[in-house]
């Protein structure tokens, strides 16, 4: 990890995905190699007390100063609208912290649970933390629930304050360099069988399937998530190159398992709500059938019952009222 002050300016009339892709810049190519970091790798650039994790989309190449250029939607993630004075810093992730030290620094730390040889499933919440709240605790559901024999799990989990954790840490899923994350680099060759990344969004209340993973697949998925969630959120497997339908080769859930990728989008209310369920179905929906299950619908159904008893009692108890009042 290093560091060396820069000047960030706005991007040049011609760099368009400079100026669409708030979480792009472009370094000096001189600059970032003096850093030992390259191309299409995350950066951190702050501004005084405010940072933010960027991917290096080009290089600057008709320069020696140091210098990066960005986008308006770059420069207004930390706070400015014209050139300012940085520091560009090639630190991705923190090593040392635990999670509450993390969550108290506003940092960005890695997690990995893994056997070191199973290839049947992987799971994994880029955006864990406070960046999509509640897709790190699912990840972790579905590795208690089928053992580490059966499931990996890997987690970003980033954090900023006042609720900045999303703009801070957030890194499209495509751009993603497993370079830059070591835990998750470690596992990069291993070849899943299966790969699960549990997101979310806010474009629609329910849940949406993607990845590359046969259609079959993504429709019984669908189809067993739905029955766990009430109707008025709904789940759909995603068209060809939707927006969030997660079917880019280089998203890195289709990089762990390139024809088993899946990605599950959440709006809040699946997240918060019903984030348990919907990784037990996970679990449940990768088990092996020569494994005994806890079947997840078994268990809605006992929840429902409950429910409609404890909904029926008062009737139960006035009814019984009025029979002992005719025996007397």
């Amino acid at each position: 990890m290093a560091t060396a002050r820069t000047s960030v300016k706005k991007a040049f009339d011609t760099q368009a995905d400079l100026k669409a892709r708030r979480e792009h810049c472009a370094p000096a190519a001189r600059l970032l190699a003096s850093l030992d970091s390259g191309p299409r790798r995350q950066v951190r650039i702050h501004r005084g007390s405010e940072f933010a994790l960027y991917t290096v989309s080009e290089l600057l190449h008709e320069t020696t100063d140091s210098v990066v250029r960005m986008g308006p939607g770059g420069r207004r993630r930390l706070g400015a609208e014209a050139k300012f004075e940085g520091v560009l810093d090639t630190k991705v992730v923190d090593p040392d912290l635990n999670d509450k030290d993390a969550r108290d620094a506003g940092e960005l730390v890695e997690r990995l649970d893994d056997d070191g040889s199973q290839t049947h499933l992987i799971v994994i919440a880029p955006h864990g933390g406070d960046i999509e709240e509640h897709t790190d605790g699912q990840a972790e559901r579905v590795h208690k629930c089928l053992g580490p024999q059966l499931a990996s799990a890997w987690r970003a989990k980033g954090w900023g304050s006042d609720g900045g954790a999303f703009v801070r840490w957030h890194i499209t899923s495509t751009d993603l360099n497993p370079v830059c994350f070591p835990l998750l680099n470690s596992v990069m060759s291993r070849r899943f069988a299966r790969a699960v990344a549990f997101h979310g969004f806010d474009d629609e209340p329910g849940v949406l399937i993607g990845g590359t993973a046969p259609a079959e697949v993504k429709e019984r998925l669908r189809d067993a998530i739905q029955q766990v969630l009430p109707t008025r959120l709904h789940v759909r497997v995603a068209l060809p190159a939707e927006l969030y339908g997660g079917d880019d080769p280089n998203n890195i859930v289709n990089r762990l398992s390139p024809c088993g990728g899946i990605q599950i989008e959440q709006g809040p209310s699946p997240r918060e709500d019903h984030g348990r369920d919907i990784a037990d179905v996970v679990a449940d929906f990768f088990r092996p059938t020569t494994t005994p299950r806890e079947p997840w619908a078994r268990r809605r159904i006992e929840g429902v019952l409950a429910g409609a008893w404890e909904a029926a009692q008062p009737l139960v108890d006035r009814l019984r009222g009025r029979q002992r009042e005719g025996s007397e």
